[in-house]
């Protein structure tokens, strides 16, 4: 179901539409930009992405949404895509923001923190205790971000190659 669109200075919040799936599909550098894992090329990074992206929006999983935020002149600035997810720590069903991003050249307006308050506002509708989600360890613009609105690190994914 979709939320109601929420304004907040000339920012203002409402569910995606077909029309923006370019757009969404057009942010997937900035969800990586700061990605860096290694042994991992970053073509396979982005080809990550790109399907992960794809696979988030096709699916219509009850209870998702995808929102996003215009300016008053209805220019896109970013978006946020949220799902249920099962816990797993908890086992109940929880938040889950799968996608949070922002057009560079809305960088520092609010934007991400106006989709984050709407993610927010999402959880707390649909009756969530916990709102999860993942960031690459090598992302510190958006850890310290996360950081700020009280999100914690609760695991540490480690990785190596075979053999070494």
């Amino acid at each position: 179901m979709a939320g109601p669109e929420t304004p907040a200075g000339d920012i203002v919040i409402r569910p995606a539409t077909a029309a923006d799936r370019p757009f969404l599909i057009s942010l997937d550098d900035r969800l990586i930009e700061e990605a860096a894992v290694p042994e991992i090329t970053r073509d396979e990074i982005a080809a990550f992405q790109a399907n992960y992206t794809r696979e988030a929006l096709d699916l219509d999983k009850p209870g998702s949404e995808t929102l996003v935020a215009v300016d008053g002149a209805g220019q896109r600035l970013g978006y946020v895509q949220l799902e249920p997810h099962r816990d797993m720590l908890t086992g109940e069903t929880s938040g889950y923001v799968s996608m949070l991003a922002v057009r560079a050249e809305a960088a520092g307006r609010g934007v991400a923190t106006r989709l984050m308050e709407a993610a927010d506002a999402w959880a707390a509708r649909s009756g969530f205790r916990f709102l999860l989600l993942d960031v690459f360890a090598s992302n510190a613009t958006a850890r310290r971000f996360y950081a700020r609105r009280g999100f914690v690190d609760e695991s540490l994914r480690l990785r190596r190659p075979v053999g070494r």
